[in-house]
This record gives structure tokens, C-alpha cells and sequence, in this order.
């Protein structure tokens, strides 16, 4: 059984950005971070908004999420994801944002977080351990049907060698799972294979096809 969790759509302020080129850094140093909106059919906007409010409103939706974003003047929000962070390599500070100027209209391909819930009895009734896949499918939606993340339950996972796989998933109406069917999102296994089957440190498995960015931003 799987279930959605829809994404609630937050508003945030940015402002027309005046400063350009290498003058930007002065920007950060005031605690601003510089931006670009752009998308189909639109002209590339500057923009900039507070550095901290950024970093919320990362931490609380990252990418590929819809949120808005209200342009000081500007009568209505822009429906938008954020496609591109830049960091200082060194310090990791964020020092540029993409936003993706979306049409509410027309779908879209983004990845979408994958959460296991529940426990399955092969693991307390038959001595089994629950090994985790991938925690990422790729879907389709219109921008506001993408939701937060889908849940599959492992309770119906009543012996060793059962599987939940991408086919199990329920993707919510308006919502289509491009990655392939086959590919495991947990399993119950003998503890001797799970050791197997662990990942090694540093290794990193591929998760299903990128979303195609659909289009570059300008950073200047």
C-alpha cells in the first residue's frame, strides 16, 4: 500500500536585482544572495533575497519543489522551482539561486523522495532483515500534483526474499512513474545476503534517470 503526501505551496519575496557581474560579491557580504528567474518563454529576471531566508526555504522544500515567489512590484507570485543552488566549493556557503518559472498548465518530470514505513513480520517472525533500495523515482505531473514524497508500506512482507518494488507504488491521480517497475525499494533478506548486498562505503547507485534540466539560468 503506498500513500502521497501533496505539496503545500509556500510564497517568498525576492527583489529586482540591480547589481551585476562581479559586483554581486558585495551582494553576499549584506547578507543577499543573487538569483535568476527564468523559463519557457519568459525573459530572464535578477532577482535577489535575503540569505537567510534562502537557506529556510531550502531546507524546508530543496529543489524540483513548486513554491512561489513574490517580485517586490510585481502584482501576482510566480508559480517556481528552484533548479540550480551554486556553493562556494570551500565553505559551502550558497552563493547563487535558479528559479524555474513554471506553467501550471503543462506537465512535468521531476524526482520525487521515496519513504518505507511500517515493519515487516519476515523480520521478527522468520529472523529476516529489511534491506533498503532506491529512495528516489522519477514521475510526471502537472507542477501542482508533484507530491512531497509517496510512502510503500512493508507490512505485507511476510517472508524472506519478499520485495516491494517501483511497480507497488500508487502514484496519486495526475501522477505517472517513469522509472522502471523492476527496480527494488525494499526487500527482506538472510542476514548473510544483506551483508552482501550492503552498498560499500563511498560506492554510489543509480537512481533512475535525471530530470532533463529544461533550460539554463544566467548567474550574471
Amino acid at each position: 500500500m503506498t500513500t502521497s503526501t501533496p505539496r503545500r505551496v509556500d510564497t517568498y519575496t525576492v527583489a529586482l536585482r540591480t547589481v551585476l557581474g562581479k559586483r554581486v560579491k558585495r551582494l553576499r557580504g549584506d547578507g543577499v544572495l543573487p538569483g535568476n528567474i527564468y523559463g519557457r518563454g519568459i525573459d530572464s529576471v535578477a532577482v535577489q533575497m535575503a540569505a537567510r531566508e534562502a537557506r529556510q526555504m531550502l531546507v524546508s522544500h530543496g529543489t524540483n519543489t513548486l513554491i512561489q515567489v513574490q517580485v517586490t512590484g510585481e502584482r501576482a507570485p510566480r508559480p517556481v522551482m528552484v533548479r540550480d543552488v551554486r556553493r562556494n566549493p570551500y565553505s559551502g556557503l550558497i552563493q547563487h539561486l535558479d528559479f524555474y518559472q513554471v506553467d501550471l498548465t503543462r506537465a512535468i518530470e521531476v524526482e520525487v523522495p521515496v519513504v518505507v514505513t511500517g515493519a515487516a513480520p519476515a523480520v521478527a517472525l522468520k529472523g529476516g532483515v529489511l534491506i533498503h533500495g532506491v529512495n528516489i523515482v522519477h514521475v510526471r505531473a502537472l507542477p501542482a500534483d508533484v507530491p512531497e514524497h509517496i510512502e510503500i508500506s512493508v507490512d505485507g512482507l511476510l517472508e524472506i526474499d519478499q520485495q516491494v518494488t517501483v511497480a507497488d507504488l500508487q502514484p496519486p491521480a495526475g501522477v505517472t512513474v517513469l522509472s522502471e517497475p523492476g527496480i527494488m525499494l525494499a526487500r527482506v533478506t538472510r542476514p548473510r545476503l544483506a551483508e552482501v548486498a550492503a552498498v560499500p562505503a563511498g560506492a554510489e547507485a543509480a537512481v533512475g534517470a535525471e530530470a532533463p534540466a529544461a533550460e539554463e539560468g544566467t548567474s550574471g
